[in-house]
């Protein structure tokens, strides 16, 4: 039996030749899988600033003629996302709930800077007062005695 071969069963091959296939397709199938990226942009959006409403509100009777300390009182409502904090008013137009006996010219108003009035995010606040700048005339007739002021106010200032 000398140089004779073995000789390899059909089944063997078989095996041998589909362990072959697997492996090729197996490693086929993991080359198949490739990575991908993309590029291009994106967006973000900015809100745009809401003006805040400012209302007069009932404070404390404090004028009298002559008198230069008097207090003007208001809310503030900001519908902005976030507080604000208000750091001066400007003073416009003055009227009198009595305009016959007690013209709005017997007050005068002074402007204020250094204010630090903060009104949350979305917002009213409580009333608020900005102190010693409502002043009544010496000479205020008798008419203006329980009379009111409406002081039209804008605040300024930036988010808090």
């Amino acid at each position: 039996m000398a140089g004779r071969r073995p000789q390899v069963n059909r089944r063997s091959k078989f095996a041998g030749a589909l362990a072959l296939g697997v492996m090729v397709l197996g490693g086929g199938i993991a080359g198949a899988f490739w990575v991908a990226s993309g590029s291009g942009s994106g967006e973000a959006n900015a809100v745009t600033a809401q003006v805040a409403t400012v209302s007069a509100a009932t404070g404390a009777a404090d004028l009298y003629p002559g008198f230069t300390g008097g207090d003007v009182y208001f809310t503030v409502t900001n519908a902005n996302p976030y507080s604000v904090v208000f750091s001066s008013m400007a003073v416009g137009t003055v009227t009198s709930s009595d305009p016959i006996g007690c013209p709005s010219s017997n007050v005068s108003v002074a402007s204020a800077t250094g204010l630090t009035l903060t009104v949350g995010a979305n917002a009213t606040s409580a009333t608020q007062s900005i102190v010693d700048v409502v002043t009544m005339v010496a000479g205020a007739p008798d008419a203006c005695q329980g009379a009111s002021f409406t002081i039209a106010l804008t605040l300024s200032g930036s988010q808090g």
